[in-house]
């Protein structure tokens, strides 16, 4: 692989990785804050680690 093209890829799961902890944090605010279930978020939650891996 080329330098560029490994550079991309990192920059493109690193952007990943962040989306998906910030649509964690976002949802543990609204969990916490009662504007959803914890059914709701258990299962945005499982959806989001599932999509990590």
């Amino acid at each position: 692989m080329t330098k560029t093209v490994q550079a991309n890829d990192t920059l493109k799961k690193n952007r990943e990785q962040f989306n998906n902890e910030l649509k964690m944090f976002i949802n543990q605010k609204l969990f916490d804050k009662k504007l959803i279930s914890e059914d709701m978020y258990r299962t945005a939650k499982e959806l989001l680690l599932k999509q990590a891996s």
